[in-house]
This record gives C-alpha cells, structure tokens and sequence, in this order.
C-alpha cells in the first residue's frame, strides 16, 4: 500500500468514522477525532499508521493471496494501488478488487466474526449489511466511489482445513509468500505452528468457504460520503489555518 497518497487525506478504510452520526444526524466524537488525525498528518507530513504485523493482519494478508486465485481472471486485485478522487484530492481508498461492472472488498476474519458477517451476507440484506457491519459497508461503498463503479461486492473467505493443508504444503515447499509480495520472516509462525490453532472450516462445514454479496450502490450513500468528506475537509482546515 502507497502509504503517501494517504498522508492527510481521508481514506475508506476509515469512512465509518467519518460517517458516524449522532441521532439527530449531525457528526459524532468518531468524526471529529478521526478529522484531528488527519490534520495532524497534514502537518507532520507522514501517516500516524505504523506497518503493524499482528497476526490477524498477516492472516488477512495471505488469505487475500488465496482467495484471489479462486476468484478468476475476471477480477483484477489492486491491494496495493491507493486511489484519490478525481473531484475530491483529499479523499483516497485502496480497493482490494475491480471488476469490469464492481469494485470488490475482501475480509478474512477469525471464526466467530466470519460465522456472524457470513450469516448477514447470506440474508443479501443491504440494510442488514449497512446497520450491523458499519466498517465493512462504508469501506466498500467508499471503495465503488473511488473506482466509479455503481456496484459493490464483499468477498469473506476462511479456508476449508484441506484447503489450508494444502497452503500450508505450498508455503513449505515453493516460493509462494515471495511471488506473493509477503515477506516469509513475517509467516514463520505458519509453517511452525499446530494447524488448530488457525482459522478454518471443517471440510463438512455448513458454511461454505467463500461468502460474497453484490449489490448497487445506494445513491444516497455516495451523495452521503460526498457531504462528509466535504465537511471533513473544511473542519481540518479550521483546525490548520
């Protein structure tokens, strides 16, 4: 990920702050703080974030690797491209995917997180969707914005156990974590750790491996964002200036 294309501005993975609202609708605490952040870094001149490699982040990094080859050629992974809206320059996203019609979001959680956004995907509710998972809607909302896109897709993904013995092979035995672009110093602890201590389905499970949703975008939401990145610019210039 292209940290510098990020420093200041406002960013989809973060949009739930962004567009977190008290109940008469204005701004909560989340916004504001979120806005200070981000003047902070505009005068500092580089991201608060720090490459943190917790395990959850590594998982997610090499299952991203995984699900990816399961999608197709259709699908084109763009983890680490980070764009910026034409119109707003202070508004930026890393979309994990694109699609010719959609841009796509992928999640690879841990067994109860995966077992309860799976049991929401499946309702192929978006206001389902929208009200009990904020961070992952806005995140992919934000994303479509970015890639001019007027549909949307969230990919979740947890290995079924053959799937993962057989991860567990290729990493052993191949190259595959450096013709992935992941440091292998940063998976010692996949190829020596105990397989039960890894997220995974039962081969017989009655979820299936891969979860997706695909839905249009909610015009109000794009025009919803728009009015908050446009608030949230003018409110950091008044913390700067």
């Amino acid at each position: 990920m292209n940290n510098e294309n990020r420093i200041g501005k406002f960013t989809s993975s973060q949009m739930s702050r962004l567009m977190a609202s008290l109940k008469n609708g204005t701004p909560s605490s989340a916004f504001y703080t979120y806005v200070e952040e981000k003047a902070i870094e505009r005068r500092m001149g580089c991201t608060l974030d720090t490459d943190i490699k917790t395990r959850p982040i590594l998982w997610g990094r090499l299952m991203e690797m995984v699900i990816f080859d399961l999608l197709g050629m259709s699908y084109k992974m763009t983890h680490k491209e980070t764009k910026i809206h034409p119109v707003f320059p202070f508004f930026a996203g890393t979309p994990d995917l694109e699609h010719a019609e959609k841009a796509g979001e992928i999640k690879c959680y841990g067994r109860k997180k995966f077992g309860q956004l799976a049991m929401c995907l499946l309702k192929k509710d978006v206001s389902l969707f929208k009200e009990n998972f904020k961070e992952e809607y806005w995140q992919t909302i934000s994303n479509a914005i970015l890639t001019e896109k007027t549909r949307a897709e969230i990919i979740l993904y947890m290995p079924y156990k053959k799937e993962l013995l057989e991860l567990l092979e290729l990493v052993q035995e191949s190259n595959f974590l450096e013709r992935n672009g992941l440091d292998p110093n940063d998976f010692y602890w996949f190829r020596t750790e105990n397989i039960e201590t890894m997220s995974y389905l039962p081969d017989d499970s009655g979820f299936s491996n891969i979860n997706s949703f695909e839905f249009k975008v909610p015009e109000e939401d794009v025009i919803a964002i728009e009015q908050r990145i446009v608030l949230a610019e003018k409110e950091l210039n008044l913390i700067l200036n």
